[in-house]
């Protein structure tokens, strides 16, 4: 079953080892941040820091929730849907295509803890919000860095959810960037403010996980939306309940929902912050005004954040996911003989791994143009197309075949002028105002010319060099006559 709320998620990863609580007072000025981003880096649990310097309103803030796990690299990921801990990667993103194949649409409520307690525009006071200051070098504390805003086109009402940080500017104001494909950003642009309009959003924080992931993953407009995917992640209907001061509706059991309107025409200056590539771009940019009209929230609300830092944190661990089980759910749909397609999330989305059967001479143009199409990988700009032989989750046996298969010159491509993410940080800021860079695809395949039995070396490995009976003889015995602890399927 799903997840009750985010709540009962922390109580389960707490008795998977997976979350490490903390009853000292922590500043939300850059220790909890730093605490957070060391974790990530290190492969630590997730942290809920109950005593906060400064906070109102009883409100505590968990980090890494959806980070990288200590169980594995996806362990958090797999509690979230309701897994085993220990389940397999390949296991994790076959149940996340299959769940989204069947969009479970969301139910109105006419309450829920998110309406606990409400707070209308004379008593909103963003400052006391604990809303933490990540790193130093940025341009101010963040709200939703691992939350989501709620928007709605006017006409259609098609709803939209996305992750967007935004910056605390005032007692009642928040300002962020949209991103430039952002489909919220193009309704607020063309759909409100070219019509002198205020657009209303709400900021969802401390929804049930399932959410949080639905809104993260970067699906192009079509037959599912965001509560629907959330949904179907969750594998029952999500419960939405009114907003106070607009008819957007928002998860029932969140822990904060922030109200209120984007001004039309107006700028507020922002930033610097964070990129998912784990780096913090040096513009302070003038960006849209969120200006708060109403707070509702849990009694002493629990509010996650995402350090957005160097690999591997919740944005990344997300958005290999999402990338993953759309590849894989699109290579199925041309039916290519593509055993398998891995994102490293600690590459943060610039690599896009597939193994293959490879059909015919410079197969890897034809796998790379499914990767370019393909939403959540549309701006990756390394490919590797390998042969079927390899632990594509290992990154020794991935970069392996890439040094060794991969003839620098004859089996690399070079295209120029491609979209590009706006936070590459290697683009020049002329490439990043347009959004153009390159991208590579790198043929680590054998080619197909080659006799197997002459030009291609044996590969010296346990799977490959030793008879079939000996391999069998090694793991039957490899714990219980050898001695050794047990394996799981998880990457290195």
């Amino acid at each position: 079953m799903a997840h009750y709320d985010l709540r009962e998620y922390l109580e389960k990863l707490g008795a998977a080892g997976e979350l490490h609580r903390i009853d000292t007072e922590v500043d939300p000025h850059l220790e909890a941040g730093a605490i957070a981003q060391r974790l990530a880096e290190r492969g630590g649990p997730a942290v809920h820091f109950t005593k906060l310097k400064g906070a109102g309103h009883g409100i505590s803030l968990v980090g890494g929730a959806m980070g990288r796990g200590v169980a594995g690299l996806w362990s958090r990921a797999a509690v979230a849907l309701d897994l085993d801990p220990l389940t397999g990667y390949r296991t994790l993103v076959e149940n996340i295509v299959r769940r989204c194949e069947t969009p479970v649409r969301p139910i109105q409520v006419g309450g829920g803890h998110c309406k606990d307690v409400k707070l209308g525009a004379e008593d909103i006071d963003l400052e006391s919000f604990a809303a933490p200051f990540l790193h130093e070098g940025d341009g101010g504390r963040y709200l939703g860095t691992w939350g989501f805003i709620v928007v709605k086109e006017p006409r259609t009402d098609h709803v939209i959810w996305e992750i967007l940080p935004l910056m605390v500017t005032s007692k009642s104001t928040m300002s962020g960037k949209f991103r430039r494909d952002s489909e919220a950003g193009r309704i607020y642009r063309e759909l409100y403010e070219e019509d002198g309009q205020p657009m209303p959003f709400a900021l969802v924080l401390g929804a049930v996980p399932t959410a949080t992931l639905a809104a993260s993953f970067r699906r192009r407009r079509g037959r599912i939306t965001a509560p629907e995917l959330a949904g179907s992640l969750q594998r029952e209907p999500m419960q939405l309940v009114r907003c106070e001061t607009s008819d957007l509706l928002v998860p029932a059991i969140a822990e904060m929902v922030i109200e209120g309107v984007v001004k039309p025409n107006a700028r507020a200056e922002s930033g610097p912050f964070a990129g998912t590539f784990g780096y913090r771009l040096p513009e302070r940019r003038m960006t849209p005004v969120f200006e708060v009209t109403a707070v509702t929230h849990r009694r002493s609300p629990i509010l996650p954040f995402c350090t957005w830092g160097t690999p591997t944190t919740d944005i990344q661990i997300a958005h290999g996911l999402d990338a993953d089980a759309q590849l894989k759910a699109a290579f199925e749909k041309t039916g290519a003989p593509v055993a398998d397609v891995f994102t490293p999330p600690w590459l943060a989305g610039s690599v896009v791994a597939v193994t293959t059967r490879v059909p015919y001479t410079a197969y890897a143009q034809a796998v790379a143009g499914v990767v370019r199409i393909t939403e959540a990988t549309k701006y990756a700009p390394y490919i590797l197309v390998c042969d079927n032989d390899i632990e594509i989750t290992n990154p020794v046996a991935l970069f392996h075949a890439m040094v060794t298969k991969c003839h620098p010159q004859r089996d690399t491509w070079i295209i120029k002028n491609t979209a590009a993410s706006e936070d590459a940080p290697y683009l020049t800021a002329e490439e990043r105002e347009l959004g153009i860079g390159g991208r590579a695809i790198f043929d680590c395949t054998w080619p197909l010319d080659w006799d197997r039995s002459i030009a291609v070396p044996p590969k010296v490995s346990f799977d490959q060099c030793y008879p079939k009976a000996i391999q069998e003889k090694v793991l039957a015995g490899w714990t219980t006559e050898l001695g050794f602890p047990k394996e799981t399927d998880r990457p290195v």
